[in-house]
């Protein structure tokens, strides 16, 4: 069974869109919503196993320089 998380993403001033941008091309991103509030973006993402939601958040958002902070939510239920 796939397991789901939400990313709640911080990006630079003035870099959201080109942020969503380059989120869009992760095969494993299933939604983007830029959203108002501290948080410029948030995803859903789905991944075969826990530890792979680690594998996004290091090898694919922290290559993107624009992303300032990020907060993973694992979907429990």
């Amino acid at each position: 069974m796939p397991i789901r998380a939400y990313i709640l993403i911080n990006t630079k001033i003035g870099e959201t869109q080109k942020v969503a941008d380059e989120l869009k091309k992760i095969p494993e991103v299933k939604k983007l919503d830029i959203i108002m509030g501290p948080y410029d973006i948030i995803i859903e993402i789905e991944v075969p196993g826990y530890e792979d939601i680690s594998a996004i958040l290091l090898n694919k958002l922290q290559s993107i320089p624009s992303i300032n902070h990020t907060m993973t939510c694992p979907v429990v239920s």
